[in-house]
């Protein structure tokens, strides 16, 4: 399996056989769960929700990787630094600019502060770019099906 262009990838949204509404859920949904703490899961977690509410699973599976090895750890630093602040706790913790594999395993052994905040801080940002994806891309979505009728 190679990986792919996340350039290409997004280009793949606009050729999927769906409802606007359908495709822009279903990337709105993987765009808050790339935002999400568990990095190595949120593809799974992704599918699965997209699945359960009947999404696009293409466009959500596409949408998680806004967060990957070139973002994740300026995405992550930012969840964290507005998690801890907006929870008004300063936990002796440096998030490390690398993310690999033991990420996950290193926030759980920092502790409930640590996560609590990548958590919050994820949600948030989570629910922000998930708007802002929704209502751009059905806009963008929207217009290029009435071009094309």
């Amino acid at each position: 399996m190679t990986l792919k262009n996340p350039f290409k990838s997004f280009k793949d949204v606009f050729s999927l056989k769906d409802e606007p509404k359908v495709i822009a859920k279903g990337f709105a949904l993987g765009s808050f769960i790339g935002m999400l703490p568990i990095p190595g899961f949120q593809l799974m977690v992704s599918f699965g929700i997209a699945t359960l509410f009947k999404l696009n699973k293409k466009a959500a599976c596409i949408a998680v990787f806004n967060t990957n090895v070139a973002t994740g750890a300026f995405v992550f630093s930012f969840n964290y630094w507005l998690g801890k602040n907006l929870l008004g706790i300063n936990p002796d913790f440096v998030l490390n600019d690398n993310l690999n594999f033991q990420f996950i395993s290193i926030i759980i052994k920092a502790g409930s502060d640590v996560f609590l905040s990548l958590l919050l801080g994820g949600i948030l940002t989570g629910l922000v770019t998930a708007a802002i994806v929704y209502f751009a891309l059905l806009k963008v979505l929207t217009c290029r099906m009435q071009s094309v009728k």
